[in-house]
């Protein structure tokens, strides 16, 4: 079977015997272009069944709606689990969907401060990334609808998780068992622009521990990269002491896995000798059998996403802020 190329702004110019430049003027702001050249390239692209690619066009000519994710550059699984609860329905509501991977901040302002890049989207989500009041003012100027993901901003609708209660759920389990001592492993520094919300969990896990009279000791709260290798390295570090803790709280699962990894490697069984538990409940996370923290990645995703199109369709539906639950997944590993 011949396919027969796809049509392209050339043949429609060519058709309707206007420049490039007019074709593209009219599918981006039809209204510059006067009538009667505007009704020739209109009737060369419906004799030509054109379809528009890429940018062209403006928002309301647009058969597909165009959703846009900003996110630290870095994969975390997390992202990954909320992209699953995303894309299903942005899918379904026949959305094209852009990420925006971010590595500086200078990026993130760059981005912001781009009217054609707010112009060519309809929507966006914020993923686990800190907007100053100054970018927060100017993506909501732009009139673009906007839901955050791990951020509030009474400008636009959210999705929270509690860390601070999961970390005091995280103490409490392990106070529960009777593991204590406990000790902490979260993040050491933060990107400039994404939360940090190792500090939350971290102050949760630090009042429980003191309200039950067992606080947290100094030399067991350690901080390093968010990674199974970071993980493991201050693991390492912190069994080989003499006195080393009963337990271990990661302010994430990856860093739990290096934790586990490290237990091994000194051959400490767990639970018996260390026990373990995260935060995120990831899906590596089963399949290591580690008792976690779950902060329904998935279903924030989904939330996002339905929160977002529901104020592209009604802008003036009222801005939500949702809370999701915390809870202890029980696996063996604590």
């Amino acid at each position: 079977m011949i396919h027969k190329p796809a049509v392209t702004i050339y043949d429609v110019a060519d058709q309707a015997a206007v420049s490039i430049s007019t074709v593209s003027r009219y599918l981006n702001n039809p209204d510059k272009v006067n009538g009667e050249t505007g009704a020739r390239i209109k009737a060369a692209i419906d004799a030509l069944a054109y379809i528009r690619h890429g940018n062209a066009g403006t928002k309301q000519s647009r058969q597909t709606g165009r959703i846009g994710i900003l996110v630290p550059f870095f994969p975390a699984p997390s992202f990954v689990e909320r992209m699953q609860g995303i894309t299903p329905v942005l899918h379904a509501a026949n959305c094209e969907l852009l990420v925006y991977s971010i590595d500086l901040p200078q990026q993130l302002d760059n981005y912001l401060r781009n009217g054609a890049f707010t112009k060519r989207l309809d929507g966006i989500i914020v993923m686990a990334m800190s907007l100053d009041e100054a970018n927060a003012r100017l993506l909501h100027r732009s009139g673009m609808q906007v839901v955050m993901v791990e951020q509030h901003n009474p400008l636009f609708c959210s999705i929270e998780c509690d860390n601070v209660h999961g970390g005091a759920l995280a103490a409490e389990y392990l106070l529960s068992k009777g593991y204590a001592p406990c000790a902490y492993i979260g993040q050491k520094v933060a990107l400039p622009y994404s939360l940090q919300p190792s500090e939350l969990r971290v102050k949760g896990f630090q009042d429980a521990l003191k309200a039950a009279g067992q606080p947290l000791r100094p030399e067991f709260a350690l901080f390093g990269e968010v990674s199974v290798e970071g993980g493991y390295q201050l693991a390492l570090d912190l069994l080989r002491r003499k006195n080393r803790p009963r337990s271990v709280f990661a302010m994430s699962d990856i860093q739990a896995i290096g934790v586990i990894k490290a237990a091994r490697a000194l051959q400490l069984r767990v639970p018996e000798d260390l026990a373990i538990i995260g935060f995120d409940d990831i899906e590596a996370a089963d399949f290591m059998e580690l008792t976690t923290i779950n902060q329904s990645l998935k279903e924030s995703g989904r939330l996002a996403a339905e929160l977002l199109l529901g104020r592209i369709r009604e802008m003036d539906r009222p801005l939500q802020n949702i809370q999701l639950r915390v809870s202890v997944v029980e696996r063996t590993s604590a």
